[in-house]
């Protein structure tokens, strides 16, 4: 190749690049510009807002009603996001203007880890590839209506993200530093969304194992990334006992083990007697492990064994639900909070794109697995970017499925399995060319000789 085409394709990327990065920004933007969510501090929000409240004004981390005598540090939510939340606080206390420029910055990050994903895996897919996974991450429905909400799951997309863009450059240029860098940006996403906690250490597992990368990145990203984790994990080691995030994480165990629990969650809610009951069964059996585990499990096992293959049937299906369309607990379909002036439903171009997605989405995940198993059957020359972002996704789904397998906790993730997904698309592209080659080929081999035809030519 010579070197004017090479800086024309450079080029040509660049473009398409800086392209689906601004058409990630403008769809999240005019969204955000026109929606209105109804009474937004509600529920897992409303927390979040207090912690960032407590934080900025009293520079504790507690859960407690912003403005009350007494506030309680604890350790039920992460960190990361009221830490952010905060910092705009600081910038601007007035609640309107202060949540407008959390929407517009949230805004900005899904659009920024849109182009960290497609600059990622441009050495990895291709123009092609990461091009045609930046647009699907551009326009899928779920990353727009996120970010409109007081929730994590849009800043941890962009550490994750963030993450795996440095890993990628630390990967090509051995950098210890940019490693180092990569391992802190997981320690950010750790301390936004716990389950990310542990992946540092299997991603270096994973990396030392399977891929080409040497052993001293590897220590780097190991340590880097348990930095932060480990510094929040002393802070709260001398609290005094309340809720903290193990108890939340035992609580979603606990309501994940319930093939019923979202059903009945939606009708408790609305008053339903057998709801009602249900979810107060659910609680029960959290307090009861909580108190006890020996008990606590022996009342789970008595549940399990009145119909067992119910419950293989239940947790073997999770990971289609994780990966699923609508969310469960919240207003439905796209969105978590009731939310009206939605562009994505008013305007008739962005509904139909809406219904495209849904109906790919079951391709997607299928396409997903497939470009899963292509990367680990590679060996050890799988580069460390591809093998991230499966062992991401992999675990994820391991987590959520022995956890809560709802679809808005699959939201910080989509891109990754679109890359995969794109992953699968490449590799049968590849397979239908090379076929069709040799195809044509074939008419052109030299046929074998006939011994007859040397007999009577006179060839030996």
């Amino acid at each position: 190749m010579s070197t004017t085409t090479h800086a024309n394709e450079r080029r040509y990327w660049r473009f398409l690049w800086v392209a689906v990065s601004l058409l990630a920004l403008g769809l999240r933007w005019a969204y955000l510009t026109q929606m209105t969510v109804d009474y937004p501090l509600r529920g897992d929000a409303g927390q979040y807002v207090s912690y960032a409240w407590n934080l900025a004004h009293h520079g504790v981390f507690s859960k407690s009603t912003p403005g009350g005598a007494n506030v309680v540090p604890d350790s039920f939510r992460d960190p990361g996001y009221p830490s952010l939340l905060a910092g705009v606080m600081l910038l601007q206390n007035d609640f309107v203007p202060w949540y407008h420029a959390v929407l517009m910055l949230q805004g900005l990050l899904g659009a920024l880890t849109v182009a960290l994903l497609m600059g990622a895996a441009h050495p990895w897919l291709g123009t092609k590839g990461s091009v045609l996974a930046g647009l699907v991450m551009a326009i899928w429905p779920h990353s727009i209506t996120m970010s409109g909400y007081l929730l994590s799951e849009t800043a941890t997309a962009f550490w994750v993200a963030l993450a795996l863009f440095l890993l990628q450059r630390a990967a090509e240029r051995n950098s210890r530093l940019t490693m180092a860098a990569s391992g802190m940006a997981i320690g950010i996403a750790a301390l936004t969304n716990a389950i990310m906690i542990p992946f540092g250490l299997l991603l270096a597992a994973a990396l030392g194992w399977r891929s080409r990368s040497s052993r001293s990145l590897v220590l780097v990203l190991a340590l880097s990334s348990l930095l932060l984790p480990l510094g929040w994990g002393v802070r709260n080691a001398g609290l005094h006992e309340g809720e903290s995030s193990s108890g939340r994480a035992l609580l979603n165990a606990v309501q994940g083990s319930w093939p019923e629990y979202h059903s009945s969650y939606i009708a408790s809610a609305m008053g339903d007697p057998d709801g009602l009951r249900t979810q107060g069964e659910i609680q029960h059996e959290y307090d009861t492990l909580k108190a006890s585990t020996s008990a606590g499990l022996q009342l789970v096992s008595i549940r399990v064994k009145q119909d067992p293959l119910r419950y293989v049937a239940w947790y073997a299906g999770k990971p289609a639900l994780l990966w699923g369309w609508s969310i469960r607990i919240g207003q439905g379909n796209i969105y978590v909070y009731p939310t009206a002036h939605s562009l994505l439903d008013d305007q008739p171009a962005l509904r139909a794109t809406v219904s495209l997605c849904r109906a790919l989405n079951p391709l997607i995940m299928l396409l997903a697995l497939a470009g899963m198993v292509s990367v680990w059957m590679k060996g050890r020359q799988s580069p460390a970017l591809p093998l991230a972002v499966t062992t991401l996704v992999a675990y994820v789904t391991l987590v959520y499925s022995l956890l809560q397998a709802e679809p808005r906790y699959s939201i910080p993730f989509r891109g990754m399995e679109l890359l995969v997904a794109a992953e699968a698309v490449r590799q049968a592209i590849l397979w239908w060319t090379s076929r069709r080659q040799s195809t044509r080929m074939a008419p052109h081999r030299q046929r074998p000789s006939d011994p007859q035809e040397h007999f009577e030519t006179g060839v030996s």
